[in-house]
């Protein structure tokens, strides 16, 4: 809409409130004198700004010098209440719409967020989720399907088989006969080797932990596997005449070339990778198929018969329960190693048909094998049977994951 430039601009009013406007002007007249003046002057400047943005909103052209309409005193008083009530209502829109930054409402018509609330965005969403860390064991892992099993397997014992072959033709080429540090080698050998080519290097085995948290576990695992021990063998001093008698002493040679690389070789063999991948398949799977083969590579020890392989099953799945109760191997590993060096070195027994060259105390006396254990040792005893049963019951109870 345009106006011609000569043509005034008139604003057609009803004739009530023309009729007030011409009352309200009439006595503003009479009121006025020199001392209203300046009041009278800043009235008159109000109007005039008032009335030229009402033409430029309603004619949406350019001011020209000229066009501007005198605004009455009433008039100014009704466009003044106008104005606030287009005021009231534009405040209402803006203070309804708001948008969220960082959770926080602002304003619409800021030019950007205060910096406090952009910090406090930043907090919000550097928080860890409840419970992160250590949530590992309540995160679902996708099933892994027994094909899948076959590539790590097959190249975990081709690895070992391998290395223990190489380092033992050659560590007897120049006489040195340390098997059991042969084994635990290629034990590592072959784990690194797998976990580097079917992980691409990551893998949680449940052995680098901090210090404080290793030592714990190997010392509960010494305090439980004592107890296993030394229940058994008091329950064969009871029933048979067998009876402990003083030894030669210590054999500290063999701890550190025997007792000691053999308990942590079989753990990361049985209880390391290889089983934590087969228990993402099968959980009761892993632990019954590594508990078998534990036993089956026992079975060309000295002494071994068909109750000493059943102990050696059940010894499997306790150690395999023992990984299970905290998901690291020094547990375990504290088990088997006290467990070796109890019933060997100090108490005198064989362990698994190994009889170490000194001892602290030497069995003397006889009885029945299936009581004693014979040559193979108190792992052949039926009492070491039914404390190996208890110690399974003990480290299920409360496991909700079991249920």
């Amino acid at each position: 809409m345009t106006f011609p430039e000569n043509q005034a601009v008139q604003r057609k009013t009803p004739p009530s409130q023309k009729h007030k406007r011409d009352h309200r002007r009439e006595h503003a007249q009479r009121k006025l004198h020199p001392s209203n003046g300046r009041k009278h002057l800043i009235l008159s400047a109000i109007r005039v700004v008032h009335g030229i943005g009402e033409l430029d909103h309603e004619g949406r052209h350019e001011h020209v010098p000229g066009e501007e309409k005198s605004v009455q005193p009433c008039e100014q008083s009704q466009d003044q209440e106008d104005s606030a009530e287009e005021f009231a209502v534009s405040g209402g829109v803006s203070e309804e719409s708001r948008y969220a930054v960082g959770g926080k409402t602002l304003r619409e018509g800021r030019d950007s967020a205060r910096p406090e609330d952009l910090a406090e965005t930043v907090r919000d969403e550097n928080q860890p989720a409840p419970n992160a860390q250590n949530e590992r064991r309540g995160i679902s892992l996708p099933p892994t399907h027994f094909v899948e099993l076959l590539a790590p397997i097959a190249l975990f014992v081709s690895t070992y088989l391998a290395t223990f072959l190489t380092l033992g033709y050659g560590a007897a080429a120049i006489g040195l006969p340390y098997h059991q540090w042969i084994a635990l080698i290629s034990a590592v050998c072959a784990t690194a080797f797998t976990v580097r080519l079917i992980e691409h290097g990551r893998w949680r085995l449940g052995i680098f932990v901090p210090p404080r948290i290793a030592w714990t576990d190997l010392l509960l695992g010494a305090v439980f596997a004592a107890i296993l021990i030394l229940t058994a063998d008091i329950f064969v001093m009871l029933t048979s005449n067998l009876r402990h008698t003083r030894g030669d002493g210590f054999p500290w040679f063999e701890l550190l070339t025997v007792f000691a690389p053999a308990a942590i070789h079989e753990e990361i063999a049985f209880r390391g990778y290889l089983f934590q991948k087969i228990r993402q398949w099968n959980r009761w799977g892993a632990i019954a198929g590594t508990s078998l083969v534990f036993a089956a590579l026992h079975g060309g020890n000295r002494g071994i018969a068909p109750l000493p392989m059943i102990n050696l099953v059940i010894a499997g799945v306790l150690l395999a329960l023992a990984y299970e109760r905290y998901e690291r191997l020094w547990f375990p590993i504290g088990i088997h190693f006290v467990w070796n060096v109890l019933s060997g070195p100090i108490l005198g027994y064989g362990v698994s048909g190994y009889v170490a060259n000194s001892t602290v105390l030497r069995t003397a006396g006889s009885g029945w094998p299936l009581v004693t254990g014979g040559a193979f040792g108190i792992e052949g005893s039926v009492w070491m049977g039914v404390v190996e049963v208890g110690g399974i019951f003990w480290l299920m109870r409360g496991f909700k994951r079991f249920e």
